[in-house]
């Protein structure tokens, strides 16, 4: 099956095309006619890899670990470049790729744009396979950087899978971005290139520039394939073609079964442990519920016979709640610092500290004109305060 290339330099823009045949060892650069004859016939018996614009991309680095990658989902990677993004993320197709254990690459493009460059290829009977930036199609240079810039473009790729194409007269600008985010000690220059860039270049002492012959654009094809970290085509925009279903669904077959046994059981094993949880929560229940109301000999409902004694309780005015509601009015008002409440089929325990023995005595005696009874259990000395125990229950 033959391959084909095709380039897309801006929405909208005019297509540039390369043919691979598995006879001819030369990949052939396609004329606007060629390639239009091309597409009019369907691309039969062809597999397609779209070269997609480079400035109609958002790529850029984020700081997350592989262990937080895998726990997000797909629609989820798009909100760590949510600040790089104009519009919503939530209209973005993302792909990632990390760079280490602390760092990643995400690609994003928004879904409209996406769905518009690849519209013209959803009738054909070829295979579109691959879609990938065009920044791809210049080299990786393993010690640093590589740069292109033609008549157009400035072409800057800082790394195996990441690079930036922007304007040829925005080439300065971009290097000195990417020099004070990610400077080099060596570059690969493709080509002849303007004298300002030359110039910036000369300026650079560490770094050592190697000067290449005009690049050319096929000798990245045979990176540019669907197995590709940043192939876009993934989620809604995946592609199913004739030749891979079988294998593929062979394979998902496989491993969909492997995830349904492995949840089964990891299913019974969470269901064996929340079984012995219910069942110590309501024995630890049941014997807290003896001993708030040890006069109470049968329990039939656990929770019905709760909701009905704090039903009496409410209706009585008694408490936790009208009690603290009380003594929060008169601890508000003194300088006493609360240590501790309780509270038992008694009413509460208040330990508070006082400044003297007369403070803690007319904090008593406030309690009781709030209709409170207050009884002093305790009263000692904590260095320079007073700390004192204090039982409250309701009058009866």
């Amino acid at each position: 099956m033959d391959n084909l290339y095709i380039r897309i330099p801006t929405v909208n823009g005019l297509w540039q095309g390369w043919l691979a045949t598995p006879t001819e060892s030369q990949v052939k650069a396609l004329t606007q006619d060629e390639l239009e004859a091309i597409m009019a016939t369907k691309a039969a018996n062809m597999r397609i890899s779209l070269l997609l614009p480079t400035s109609s991309c958002v790529m850029t680095s984020v700081n997350v670990t592989r262990q937080q990658l895998k726990q997000l989902s797909e629609p989820d990677i798009a909100y760590l470049i949510e600040e790089q993004v104009l519009g919503s993320v939530e209209q973005l197709q993302c792909v990632y790729q990390s760079l280490n254990e602390h760092q990643a690459l995400v690609l994003g493009i928004q879904d409209s744009v996406l769905k518009e460059l690849i519209e013209p290829f959803k009738g054909i009977t070829g295979e579109l396979v691959t879609a990938v930036p065009d920044i791809f199609l210049l080299p990786h240079n393993p010690q640093g950087w590589s740069l292109l810039v033609d008549n157009t473009d400035c072409w800057l790729r800082l790394n195996e899978i990441w690079g930036v194409r922007l304007e040829a007269n925005s080439a300065i600008a971009l290097l000195n971005s990417a020099w004070n985010e990610f400077p080099s000690s060596h570059i690969q220059v493709y080509g002849e290139i303007p004298s300002d860039v030359q110039s910036w270049l000369v300026a650079q002492e560490k770094m050592t520039v190697e000067n290449l012959p005009a690049l050319d654009w096929t000798q990245q094809f045979s990176q540019i394939t669907p197995k590709h970290p940043l192939n876009i085509l993934k989620g809604d925009f995946s592609v199913k073609t004739k030749s891979s279903l079988s294998g593929y669904w062979r394979y998902a077959a496989i491993f969909v079964g492997i995830c349904f046994v492995t949840q089964l059981a990891f299913d019974a094993a969470r269901l064996m442990h929340y079984q012995r949880v219910v069942k110590t929560t309501k024995n630890e229940s049941t014997q807290l519920y003896k001993s708030l109301f040890p006069n109470e000999s049968r329990i039939v409902n656990l929770r019905r016979q709760i909701e009905s004694h704090l039903a009496e309780k409410k209706q009585s005015g008694q408490g936790f709640v009208p009690i603290a509601t009380r003594m929060g009015e008169v601890l508000n008002t003194g300088n006493w610092q609360t240590q501790r409440i309780d509270f038992d089929n008694n009413g509460l325990l208040l330990e508070v500290d006082a400044l003297s023995l007369s403070d803690l005595e007319q904090l008593r005696q406030q309690l009781n004109g709030q209709g409170l009874v207050t009884e002093t259990l305790s009263a000692n000395s904590e260095g320079s305060s007073i700390r004192g125990r204090l039982r409250i229950s309701e009058s009866s």
